[in-house]
């Protein structure tokens, strides 16, 4: 599928907002997160049916956030599995109300989120015909359940929102934890990497721009820190030197640094 546009969600209009995937096995079909509405999920189910009929297997979703998994519900009839990270019932449960109250613009009526019938632990293979996915349960990072899918066959990574493109990185889990994740990422054999939000990225510097940004993040909010800056002082000045390089940084990094500050404000 071709990459989403760059937008928030619960202001625009229309989805996709963040990027679709499937891949097709000799045998069956696995789709890797569905959009942020049930019409875009029909959408999407319609162009794989362009492209092949055979059954679809999975459909995985790579972590809560609404964006990548309200389009679940146009799946349903094929009778997949819908795979998950093993903690991702708990905070759908928690938050999937919150997100249906917001999610109110006619493109988005009808829509309703579906649970997951599947959980994934630490690492799971899953087999397609002749084209295994491993799928990886990560620590908590982008959020407390980031799930990513590695096809072996094409070197690719696709990776949720563990890697924003252009788009403004939204830390909803662990700064700490992302970058630490991050390393585990670049060190998968990957010849390209489908990020959650932005353009597919090829060759090793798939991850470079958002450690830059995420480790930034870390030293200024700690230096923040060591010199009693208060937290919404914080959020209005630390690291803004970079907000021309990111898309929807006046939305999102106030809420990055604020998250950041509660972490490392007790290291």
């Amino acid at each position: 599928m071709p990459p989403s546009k760059i937008a928030d969600l619960f202001t625009t209009q229309t989805d996709p907002v963040a990027n679709m995937t499937f891949i097709v096995g000799d045998e069956a079909v696995a789709v890797i997160d569905t959009g942020g509405s049930q019409r875009t999920g029909e959408a999407l189910l319609k162009a794989i049916r362009k492209e092949t009929d055979k059954p679809i297997k999975y459909v995985v979703t790579t972590h809560v956030h609404p964006d990548h998994h309200f389009g679940n519900q146009a799946f349903v009839q094929e009778k997949p599995q819908f795979v998950a990270h093993t903690r991702y019932p708990g905070d759908f449960a928690a938050k999937v109300s919150y997100y249906m109250e917001r999610l109110n613009s006619p493109w988005f009526k009808g829509t309703k989120p579906v649970a997951p019938t599947m959980l994934v632990e630490t690492e799971t293979v899953i087999d397609l015909g002749n084209r295994p996915l491993i799928l990886t349960a990560h620590e908590r990072a982008h959020t407390r359940h980031d799930l990513t899918v590695f096809d072996e066959q094409t070197g690719t990574l696709i990776a949720g929102d563990l890697l924003f493109v252009e788009h403004t990185p939204t830390l909803d889990g662990s700064l700490l934890g992302w970058l630490k994740v991050t390393e585990q990422l670049e060190a998968l054999p990957y010849k390209q990497v489908i990020p959650g939000h932005g353009a597919v990225q090829t060759g090793p510097d798939a991850f470079k721009q958002q450690t830059r940004y995420l480790s930034s993040l870390a030293q200024e909010v700690r230096a923040a820190i060591q010199k009693n800056i208060d937290i919404n002082t914080a959020s209005e000045t630390v690291l803004t030197s970079q907000s021309s390089e990111w898309k929807l940084f006046e939305l999102f990094h106030p809420r990055n640094v604020i998250q950041a500050y509660k972490e490392l404000e007790w290291e």
